[in-house]
């Protein structure tokens, strides 16, 4: 017999065009009037953004488009596991997404009697490839219109009896769908109903390992990807969310930044100011839980009791922790657009959300089992088969001492999460000799056996170097992909929630009378929303076929050890590591970090963080991103060598045979001494050499000294000094020289002495001649105009102008003459 259908008279609540999520509540029972407003409406998981709940009877405003909400969301299956006496129940809502109104509309249930078989089934199922389920269920029918933008929610309701569930525990498929008299099916939801019947479950562990982890989000220690780390930070955003739900009876305060001093004498609990520490808080605190009659709260079988909650182990990657410090400290930069030169540089102030979140971690994460990766959790199979077996062990070593100073404990080292969770064997013998005997792996690397017909548990025994044996903890893949699914759009969160229960029902439902547990790990840089991560731990506390059992607790069985296979290392894992030319840029950049750090005067190594983040298997598949941080840490090296350097000096004009030169030399570098040689050379030896100077000197941040250099001019002339600072291995630590031109004018004192003498007696020669010379110009000159001949030093002589010469006649000879025979030629040859 087919439940009774139930009509529903419409109840609209009515939205204005905006677009974005609508936060809605629901009341289990239907007002008589078509156009009233329900005094309340179930609420729909909201996105982060809109966490307020609207006021009941009015229209919620939508802030995105991004977030319209689907023409058919659920917002409540309850119970989430149904016994043989209960009444199912499924909330929602219906949207008008159209352009027109809609009438007749119906919302009705479909559903099998007979459970699904397998896991493989119910995948089907939920991507809607299978067969749609064939029994009726309840249906609603809306009588009234509904208005475009507006949205009337819905209830069906049925006996567990009366859907006449045939095969006991198990899962059956769910189907809902919404249609209307014009469009046609306006949604379809798949979804499942877990049943227990009246039998008594076997109970399946289960084991949480919760990530607080992230891609690396600065490039050098300055310098982040981007701004948006300070908004996951919030108690609203991603990594805020992660830490109060993981806490589980935390409440993030605001004004919180680290434990009050409390004296000796008095115990830590004793604060007389509560709201200074969140563990003085009764929110905080599970010691001191509020009063259940004072405070009225929900049962012990809707969320975990504060005082026994979910047992889980936390996941840390140490250099998400460290740039969430450095975010804290100070001013930081960040990338912005880019320009014709690269990226652009935008400066935000400190973050306190940074140093809340900190501290919160801090005091959270003190008791529970932590589990730390490397340091910016490094492609380890790429770096040891590139011979940068140095830089994996300075991971893992940074790494431990990031989560010591940071969270003020040690995280476990024989636990180990290797990136991707795979790993070949040179990875696995790398993590054994660093400590790790229990590795948290997908089961793609210890995949199940053939013949296996159901799902393995999740520990198996993993062969070690020299015969030891450790333990591999698989990771279900298919839950972590149902983990990980978008859960903040409106209805997603409750979907999601009952496919974890159908997943982990299957699993229960495959073998009941078979020990095994179910390692749960989310994907790394999970981002659910605070309801559904909140709801998760709820079912793992509440359903009855579930067990929640600490990572460290779990451990083999002799039983089930030949369930799976050995250690593999997919292809695809080998294909997706850092590249060749990826780590040609690492070993480019490594060099230019060692001639950097060779002339720092302390044992540092400023920029190890920063390489390390780029040998991060975070960059995998990521080439944008990946060149980016290269790029930027790259010029970042390249600018802090220039730091150090000689200032360029002017022109020099030596006008002597000896000089000085003064050489200033600086290092700007605000947090390191140096210690630099100075090499000098002239570009001509011969014309200019160089005397003995101070070749080493150190230099405090942000200091400057004066080398004195001798020079010696041999010639005059021009010629270029070329000045390099370089290490104590003659290596130079940049590639562009300073030059001076230098310019000899002169050869000292005794040089000028005898270049006088010299001019004084060419002088007192040539007197004499030049007189000569300018008497007999002036006598032509007068003949030549008429004034009769002019008497010669030797005697008077008849001077005639015949054509162009000048005949003179002498003692009856004519001769021909330019001027008195010897000396005139003399003259005319010089």
């Amino acid at each position: 017999m087919e439940p009774p259908v139930r009509r529903l008279q419409p109840t609209v609540q009515r939205f204005g065009r905006t677009r974005g999520v609508r936060r809605i509540a629901h009341l289990g029972a239907v007002v008589a009037t078509a156009l009233a407003v329900l005094p309340a409406l179930t609420p729909l998981q909201p996105t982060p953004s809109a966490e307020a709940a609207t006021v009941p009877g009015t229209a919620t405003v939508l802030p995105t488009e991004d977030a319209e909400p689907p023409a058919l969301a659920i917002s409540e299956i309850a119970p989430r596991a149904v016994r043989e006496k209960d009444t199912v129940t499924v909330r929602g809502l219906v949207t008008n997404t159209t352009d027109a109104p809609l009438s007749d509309i119906t919302v009705r249930m479909r559903y099998n009697s007979y459970p699904l078989t397998d896991r493989d089934a119910l995948e089907r199922h939920a991507d809607g490839s299978a067969t749609e389920p064939y029994q009726s269920g309840p249906s609603a029918t809306i009588d009234t219109d509904l208005p475009p933008g507006s949205a009337i929610s819905f209830e069906l309701e049925a006996d567990a009896e009366d859907l006449n569930l045939q095969g006991g525990f198990g899962v059956y498929p769910l189907t809902i769908d919404a249609t209307s008299g014009q469009e046609g099916e306006l949604g379809k939801v798949h979804t499942f109903l877990p049943y227990t019947g009246t039998e008594k479950t076997e109970k399946l562990r289960v084991s949480w390992v919760w990530p607080l982890m992230d891609s690396p989000q600065r490039a050098d220690d300055d310098t982040y990807l981007d701004a948006g780390l300070a908004t996951e930070l919030t108690e609203d955003g991603r990594l805020g969310r992660l830490l109060t739900t993981g806490a589980q009876d935390g409440e993030i305060d605001s004004t919180y930044t680290g434990p009050t001093s409390v004296p000796d004498d008095e115990e830590a609990t004793e604060s007389p100011n509560p709201a200074a520490s969140p563990s003085a808080s009764p929110s905080a605190s599970p010691t001191e839980a509020p009063d259940a009659e004072a405070q009225p709260g929900p049962t012990p079988e809707e969320t975990p009791s504060p005082a026994d909650p979910v047992p889980i182990t936390w996941a840390v990657d140490p250099a998400l922790l460290h740039d969430i410090q450095r975010l804290g400290e100070s001013s930081y930069w960040s990338l912005s657009n880019a320009t014709e030169s690269g990226p652009a540089l935008e400066e935000h102030e400190a973050s306190i959300d940074a140093q809340v979140w900190l501290a919160h971690a801090r005091l959270w994460l003190a008791e529970d089992p932590l589990l730390a990766v490397p340091y910016a959790n490094p492609d380890l199979p790429a770096l040891l088969g590139a011979d940068l077996t140095r830089d994996a062990e300075t991971s893992v070593g940074l790494g431990r001492s990031t989560v010591a100073d940071l969270l003020g404990r040690e995280a476990d080292t024989e636990l180990a999460w290797p990136a991707d969770g795979v790993m070949d064997e040179a990875t696995r013998d790398f993590l054994y000799d660093n400590g790790a005997t229990t590795f948290l792996l997908d089961e793609s690397a210890m995949p199940a056996q053939n013949w296996l017909g159901r799902t393995p548990t999740g520990a198996a025994p993993l062969e070690l170097p020299g015969g030891e044996e450790g333990t591999a903890l698989v990771v279900d893949s298919d839950l972590t992909r149902v983990l990980g699914a978008d859960t903040h759009t409106p209805g997603s969160s409750v979907l999601a929630e009952q496919r974890f229960a159908a997943e982990t029902a299957m699993i229960a439902a495959e073998a009941p009378g078979t020990d095994r547990t179910v390692i749960l790990a989310p994907p790394q840089d999970w981002n659910p929303s605070a309801d559904y991560a909140t709801g998760l731990l709820d079912a793992t506390e509440n359903l009855p076929w579930l067990s929640a059992v600490s990572l460290t607790d779990v451990r083999t069985d002799a039983d089930t050890a030949e369930d799976r296979q050995g250690l593999t290392y997919p292809r695809k894992a080998a294909d997706s590591e850092l590249d060749t030319d990826h780590l040609e840029r690492v070993r480019s950049i490594r060099r230019q970090v060692r001639l950097f750090n060779s002339v720092l005067t302390e044992d540092e190594d400023p920029f190890r963080p920063a390489v390390l983040r780029l040998e991060s298997a975070w960059w995998r598949g990521d080439d944008e991103n990946a060149g980016t941080v290269l790029d930027r840490v790259d010029r970042a090296v390249q600018e802090s060598k220039a730091k150090i350097h000689v200032i360029p000096g002017d022109p020099i004009t030596l006008a002597s045979k000896n000089g000085t030169l003064g050489v200033l030399v600086a290092n700007d570098l605000s947090d390191h001494s140096v210690t630099v040689h100075l090499s000098i050379f002239s570009e001509n030896s011969e014309r200019l050499s160089i005397g003995d100077y101070t070749k080493s000197m150190e230099i405090g941040p942000g200091g400057k000294t004066t080398v004195y250099v001798p020079l010696s001019a041999t010639v005059n002339g021009r010629t270029v000094l070329h000045l390099n600072l370089h290490n104590a291995d003659g290596e130079p630590i940049t590639d562009e020289q300073t030059t001076i031109p230098v310019n000899a004018t002169g050869l000292g004192s005794g040089a000028l002495v005898i270049s006088g003498v010299a001019a004084l007696v060419l002088v007192t020669a040539l007197t004499p001649r030049a007189v000569r010379k300018w008497r007999r110009d002036r006598a032509r000159s007068a003949a030549v105009a008429g004034a009769g001949p002019l008497p010669d030093e030797d005697g008077p002589t008849a001077v005639s102008v015949d054509g162009d010469e000048d005949t003179m006649h002498h003692n009856g000879r004519d001769q021909t003459s330019t001027g008195r025979d010897g000396e005139d030629a003399e003259d005319a040859r010089s």
